[in-house]
């Protein structure tokens, strides 16, 4: 696979996973809006999206990682 499918894919993933990100954290707002309207939403509800973000954000910076690396080697070749 060449350098630049590589940087599409990882940046692909990047967006995904960023539209994720975005929807757990409008899930939680949502949970929180329900909450303070005096409804009781089920805290293992709130539970999971913490979790789902805390590996989201886990993946998101694998994915940077990746996308970086080749940057980093290039910039240590090029000394």
């Amino acid at each position: 696979m060449s350098r630049d499918n590589d940087h599409n894919l990882v940046l692909n993933n990047m967006r995904r996973l960023d539209q994720k990100y975005q929807q757990i954290n409008a899930d939680q707002t949502d949970f929180m809006r329900r909450q303070s309207s005096g409804e009781q939403p089920d805290p293992d509800e709130f539970i999971k999206l913490l979790e789902q973000q805390s590996v989201t954000g886990s993946a998101m910076t694998a994915q940077f990682n990746l996308f970086q690396k080749p940057l980093k080697t290039a910039l240590t070749d090029s000394r």
